[in-house]
């Protein structure tokens, strides 16, 4: 199978395809993984139309046209539903797909595929939850590399070129102009270091009281911290808040929506935090960041540029167990071995890079 192309070698027309159907509903990090996923595709099929079935929360980091020519929402809650099922279906088939990619890989999207009447159905190579019934896994030479690799190779395994890794993202001109209006009618007028305390899981977190010392350290030397997270970390956030003393901390946990959240991250000097959803939206904006890992393994689902690596920055717990076999591993006391003097002198190397 070639992957869509205008001409072959001997300059007749190879197969292509005309209607794609992506899968790929959360989370967000996941989501902005497959990316440069989506870029490929583009690239190689540059007349294709390509639909994208998402789950509505994570929606607001697609890029439109012309990477993507409409999107699907998919109610997870709704998916054990017969009645959903038929719901779906009259939606997708309309699109008379030639192509689905299940780049989740789950129960939950091989009902998608199923439903969408794809004359081919393929994801990557670790289709779980009985997913492989439906799509057929495509393997290739990044099989234990990087999860963004491991997607691109379905559109190498394809016949498809990968020349660069892109990460086609929304405009957030709008966004931003606001964000910095929003931080000046707060009293913030410099620049910041974006700072996301929290995490999915408990075990990736850094300590707070280690957290509450390097932001203490921050402002002692005249920088502002801009906190930033959803719902769940209020807390934390309003934690650190009470905790400062210099007037140059504010929290903004819970208050932005996801294209909000870019903005603040974009508009950010430096970004700070664990393996967390916000992290991979500073990757894929190229943000200079410092990334703490330890209960995880960076080499399968860490910031990850392809051939750009200069803004991404690792602190690995010393302590650390995670591997690319082993992602995973429940260690609470992991994070904590990773000092704030490991993170400070570290900060203050990738803060001469951005300073003017």
């Amino acid at each position: 199978m070639i992957l869509c192309g205008p001409l072959s070698q001997k300059g007749t027309t190879v197969k292509g395809y005309n209607n794609i159907l992506v899968i790929k509903m959360s989370s967000l990090g996941d989501v902005l993984h497959s990316l440069p996923t989506l870029y490929a595709l583009r690239q190689n099929c540059p007349d294709a139309r390509i639909v994208w079935a998402v789950h509505k929360q994570f929606a607001s980091v697609l890029p439109g046209k012309p990477y993507i020519d409409d999107v699907i929402y998919v109610d997870k809650k709704r998916l054990k539903s017969l009645s959903y099922w038929m719901e779906l279906r009259k939606k997708l088939h309309p699109y008379h797909f030639d192509l689905c990619l299940d780049l989740q890989g789950l129960a939950k999207s091989a009902i998608v595929a199923f439903l969408s009447g794809a004359k081919e159905k393929y994801g990557y190579w670790e289709m779980r939850e009985g997913s492989f019934l439906v799509s057929k896994g495509l393997v290739g030479a990044h099989k234990y590399d990087h999860v963004i690799e491991r997607y691109l190779d379905t559109v190498r395994a394809l016949g498809g070129h990968v020349d660069d890794l892109v990460f086609p993202l929304p405009d957030i001109t709008i966004e931003k102009s606001d964000w910095r209006r929003r931080l000046a009618s707060d009293g913030l007028k410099g620049p910041y270091v974006a700072v996301v305390p929290g995490a999915r899981w408990d075990v990736k977190e850094w300590p707070l009281d280690h957290w509450s010392r390097f932001l203490a350290r921050l402002t002692d030397k005249g920088l502002s911290a801009v906190i930033l997270g959803g719902r769940d970390d209020q807390e934390k956030g309003r934690r650190l808040k009470e905790q400062d003393t210099s007037g140059q901390v504010f929290d903004y946990t819970g208050q932005t929506d996801l294209r909000q959240l870019m903005a603040a991250i974009d508009e950010s000097r430096v970004y700070i935090s664990a393996e967390t959803g916000p992290l991979h939206i500073a990757n894929a904006l190229k943000k200079e960041l410092i990334a703490l890992f330890g209960a995880t393994s960076p080499e399968r689902t860490g910031p990850y540029g392809g051939r750009d690596r200069s803004y991404i920055h690792l602190v690995i717990s010393p302590t650390s167990k995670a591997t690319p076999e082993e992602p995973l591993v429940d260690d609470p006391d992991c994070m904590a071995q990773i000092t704030v003097d490991t993170v400070w002198n570290l900060f203050e190397e990738v803060l001469k890079k951005v300073e003017p």
